[in-house]
């Protein structure tokens, strides 16, 4: 048997035991390689994990967040009936803001609309979920707004009344007062307010006026030649005892930009053909803005529901027409759709034929850079004007089914008015909320 020197021995052996400890440290490294890749899969997924949560949370967290910016909506609103523009509330790009801070969210609000209309609460909702990364939700709820006024007849600063100016009421909302809810003058009522806040003004010609007359504290109201003031019986010359009061005061707020025309929500009326007929513009309900309402031939409007149409520039129209047979939500007291016509030219002649609505349906509001609105002679407007700024004239032979409010008002020719008394029952409605809906 060969043996080895003893320094031979002593290398085979290191060989073999390096061998060894080589394979060892292989697998040892493979193991733990492969250790930390499923550590590290493991932590990836749980990571995931983690981001899925924090999101999924701040997700859930958003939404209490827009509603409790409606929440605020809604308590201003029904406080502030008659200004939106307080209690931290600002006028931004025709809308009123407010953000407001809840633990590490937020929401940032919006009205849009007009007291005594339909107003559009938009909120947004923001959840904290990782540093300062939010999630948002957005949620928009129509409402509609109690009034801040009340109509009583023709309110105007100043008043000129002369010709053959006639005055009386009817109810549109009742059959014993109103034929068809349209005004009868055989149904007629004595409850038409001619009123000022200002000193007073002179009833000339044949003025005749079945209601009241009203001024400022310290007016006078001057009855002159055949002229006279007092209940459907009345038959003399004057004011009726009763049917005169100075002590009449009134703050009429200007009328705000009802919405942004870049608004998501805000569409253009365009053309459509309903039953069989064709219609310039048709409302099916929402926000619309127009540059103008100018067609060569008169435009006509066709509104299928509740719609806030506001028009910056010039209007020629011909017919507006409502749609009868009408299930959607309606305003406290009316069976069809209402239409909110925010006018800004600076001059407009209403001339259109209004067509299945009652003076409750149709409101026109004529923001502060309108200043002159004319009814036509040979036309009977049907409605509501409210337009405080505005010097509203009366010419030819025209008449007016609803109520005014302006800075002035003056009759040259003949000139038809009939209050509709339910348009103060309509309007003095109760807040109420008409959608709710998440973005």
């Amino acid at each position: 048997m060969m043996t080895l020197p003893p320094n031979l021995e002593e290398a085979h052996y290191g060989t073999t035991v390096g061998k060894q400890s080589g394979t060892a440290l292989l697998v040892t490294l493979m193991i733990a390689g492969l250790l930390a890749a499923v550590v590290g899969v493991y932590l990836s997924m749980t990571s995931s994990g983690n981001f899925k949560v924090k999101h999924s949370a701040g997700w859930n967290a958003a939404l209490p967040m827009a509603e409790a910016g409606v929440e605020e909506a809604i308590s201003h609103l029904m406080k502030n009936t008659n200004a939106y523009g307080v209690d931290g509330w600002r006028l931004t790009n025709g809308a009123y803001a407010k953000r407001g801070l809840l633990g590490d969210g937020y929401y940032d609000v919006n009205l849009a609309g007009f007291p005594g209309g339909t107003v559009y609460i938009t909120s947004t909702g923001y959840g904290a979920w990782k540093g300062s990364n939010y999630v948002a939700r957005c949620v928009q709820v129509q409402v509609d707004t109690p009034a801040p006024f009340l109509p009583i007849g023709i309110v105007a600063t100043n008043m000129s009344l002369g010709g053959g100016f006639g005055a009386d009421s009817f109810d549109s909302s009742d059959p014993l007062h109103s034929t068809g809810g349209m005004y009868d003058p055989a149904k007629a009522t004595a409850f038409a307010t001619i009123a000022t806040p200002g000193l007073g003004f002179i009833l000339s010609g044949g003025t005749h006026i079945r209601g009241y007359v009203a001024t400022g504290p310290g007016g006078n109201v001057t009855p002159t030649g055949s002229s006279f003031v007092g209940d459907e019986n009345y038959s003399g010359k004057g004011i009726q005892a009763g049917h005169k009061t100075n002590n009449f005061t009134a703050n009429y707020l200007p009328v705000p930009v009802p919405f942004n025309s870049t608004d998501k929500e805000v569409r253009f009326p365009t053309n459509d053909i309903i039953n069989g007929v064709s219609y310039t513009y048709v409302l099916r309900g929402g926000k619309y803005f127009a540059t103008n309402l100018d067609s060569v031939a008169g435009g006509t409007i066709y509104v299928g529901s509740n719609s806030t149409l506001f028009v910056t520039g010039n209007i020629s129209l011909s017919k507006i027409v409502f749609e009868t047979n009408y299930f959607g939500v309606t305003n406290s007291g009316l069976t069809g759709p209402k239409l909110d016509l925010f006018v800004a030219a600076p001059s407009v002649d209403f001339t259109p034929d209004i067509v299945g609505a009652r003076p409750p349906q149709f409101w026109v509001y004529g923001l502060p850079s309108c200043t002159t609105m004319t009814l036509t002679a040979g036309k009977t407007f049907i409605g509501v004007i409210y337009a405080p700024q505005v010097n509203l004239r009366a010419q030819g032979h025209a008449a007016l089914c609803g109520a005014i409010v302006a800075s002035s008002f003056g009759c040259f020719g003949t000139f038809d008015f009939h209050y509709d008394s339910s348009t103060r029952n309509i309007e003095a409605k109760s807040f109420k909320i008409l959608s709710w809906a998440e973005l």
